[in-house]
């Protein structure tokens, strides 16, 4: 049986690396401090991969959440001040692991302005919803936007120089006069279908 690759996100932040498997009902991967296991079969396709993580990781103090969809780890790092080039240790690429865009922040990039940990399906962790808030409905738009206007400079323009042509003549839709957006003016409507 022909060995399948599951696709891997990943991402992180100073202190935890963020790692996605994404593939329906999985079984959870083995992790220790060093590396990742994961195998398992789905529809006659035997899925598999293992590497080493590029710095050793704290595997009691991370965390995990298995849904129907994926399996995500929030994987907390054993030296925080190390920023990772990338997931494995391994030099080269492999075709399955990506970034994960949706948690990603550079180095450099302040880890107060993503939220602490994105995607965590906290519902399985007993902790249940919190529901709406009292007293927002209702917020509507910003005050004192205004709408965006025409744009300047743009009054009186002939389109027609463009090459788009005209409205097509409209005399051949029909007897609408009594109708809304009819011109009501029953002379001008006779003197077009003349």
């Amino acid at each position: 049986m022909h060995r399948h690759h599951p696709r891997v996100l990943w991402a992180q932040r100073k202190d935890v690396v963020y790692l996605t498997i994404e593939i329906a009902d999985a079984p959870e991967a083995t992790i220790n401090d060093q590396s990742i296991d994961f195998e398992c079969e789905k529809e006659d396709k035997k899925y598999a991969f293992h590497f080493d993580f590029f710095q050793p990781i704290v595997w009691k103090e991370s965390k995990k959440s298995n849904s129907t969809r994926v399996s995500f780890y929030i994987l907390k790092k054993a030296d925080d001040t190390v920023w990772w080039d990338r997931l494995y240790k391994e030099k080269g690429k492999l075709n399955f692991v990506h970034t994960d865009f949706s948690r990603f922040v550079d180095e450099d990039e302040s880890d107060d302005e993503k939220p602490a940990h994105p995607g965590m399906d906290f519902s399985q962790l007993g902790m249940g919803g919190m529901g709406g808030m009292p007293g927002m409905g209702g917020m509507g738009g910003m005050p004192g936007m205004g709408g965006m206007g025409g744009m300047p400079g743009m009054g009186g323009m002939d389109f027609s120089q463009f090459g788009m042509g005209g409205m097509p003549d409209m005399g051949d839709m029909g007897d609408d006069a009594d109708h809304e957006g009819g011109s009501g003016d029953e002379e001008d409507d006779q003197a077009d279908t003349n």
